[in-house]
Order: C-alpha cells, then sequence, then structure tokens
C-alpha cells in the first residue's frame, strides 16, 4: 500500500491547478490553430480547384465561340472558292471568244475601190471570199494589202480569176489567225 502525503501549501496547490488549466488551455488553443489552418488549407485548395474549374469552362466556352467563327468563315470560303470558278469560267469564255468584227475590220481597212465581197464563208478559220472587183488592179491591190497584213497568211487567189481585165467575179481563200479573232 502507498500513503500519499500532501505537504504542499494550499496556494502552491493553486498555482499548480493554475498552470495546469494553463497548459490546457495552450494545448487547446494550439490545437484549435492547428484546426483552423488545416480549414484554411482545405479553402485554399478548394479555391484553387475551383479557379481551375472555371478557366477550363471559359475556354471551352471560347472554344465554342471560335467554332462558330470558324464555321462561319470556312462557309464564306467555300462561296469564294466558288465564285471563283465562276468567275474563271467566265474568263475562260471571255478568252475564248471570237471577235469575227476584227476580221470585218481588217477586211474593210485593206479593200480598195471597186472591189466588193458577196460572200463569205469561214471553217474554223479558213475563209473563203467571193466577190466581184471593177478591175484586175484593184483585186491585186486587195491581194497584196491582206499579204501585208499580219493576221492573214495562206492567201490563195486563183491565176484563173486574173485572166479577165475587168468585172473580174473573183474567190480567195485564206487563213486568219487566232489571236487577231481573239483581240478585241
Amino acid at each position: 500500500m502507498e500513503i500519499n502525503i500532501n505537504i504542499i501549501p494550499d496556494y502552491k496547490k493553486e498555482e499548480i491547478s493554475e498552470a495546469n488549466r494553463l497548459k490546457t488551455v495552450v494545448r487547446l488553443g494550439i490545437a484549435m490553430l492547428f484546426i483552423f489552418l488545416l480549414f484554411l488549407a482545405y479553402l485554399f485548395s478548394l479555391n484553387k480547384i475551383l479557379d481551375i474549374n472555371l478557366r477550363s469552362v471559359t475556354l471551352n466556352q471560347a472554344a465554342e465561340g471560335n467554332m462558330g467563327q470558324y464555321d462561319k468563315i470556312k462557309k464564306f470560303d467555300e462561296e469564294f472558292v466558288g465564285i471563283n470558278s465562276s468567275s474563271d469560267q467566265i474568263m475562260n469564255l471571255k478568252n475564248d471568244q471570237l471577235y469575227w468584227s476584227n476580221l470585218f475590220s481588217l477586211l474593210n481597212d485593206k479593200m480598195p475601190e471597186g472591189v466588193a465581197i458577196t460572200e463569205l464563208v469561214n471553217k474554223d478559220y479558213a475563209i473563203s471570199l467571193s466577190g466581184k472587183a471593177d478591175n484586175r488592179d484593184s483585186l491585186i491591190a486587195f491581194k497584196d494589202g491582206l499579204s501585208k497584213e499580219d493576221c492573214f497568211a495562206d492567201i490563195n487567189l486563183p491565176l484563173s480569176d486574173l485572166v479577165e481585165k475587168d468585172n473580174i467575179v473573183f474567190q480567195m481563200d485564206l487563213q486568219i489567225k487566232e489571236e487577231c479573232l481573239k483581240k478585241k
């Protein structure tokens, strides 16, 4: 058996009791501070997670908005391709257009007095002219004028058309160059 004798005076007991209460209060304060710090760390991490989620949602919305713009741009791009294709077709038609008025203008410029064309027939770029000339000199002048023109080639006037001296009915065959018909 053990016997405990308490020989500590009452004021010391009171001091020890207060010291023990102070230690308990300090321990509780430290524990509360630790719990408070854990709670702050939890709130801080929750804030970071919510911030990351907010950025992700914002980026997704921006990407969806940009996708709508990309769709519009793609639609406009397809329209531009279609318009350019149509424009190219029109330009090809324009470039392939033959201006027969150029032939008539050239013939008119080279035709001397006394020569009249009564018929003009073409097949591709081969031209056959039929007409009347008042005299042989005006018909030869007409043939020479056409020979000097760069747009005409292979001018064929049969010698039989040059036998008569006046009132000549002639037929002349010639080739016109493609470039001369395509210039406007």
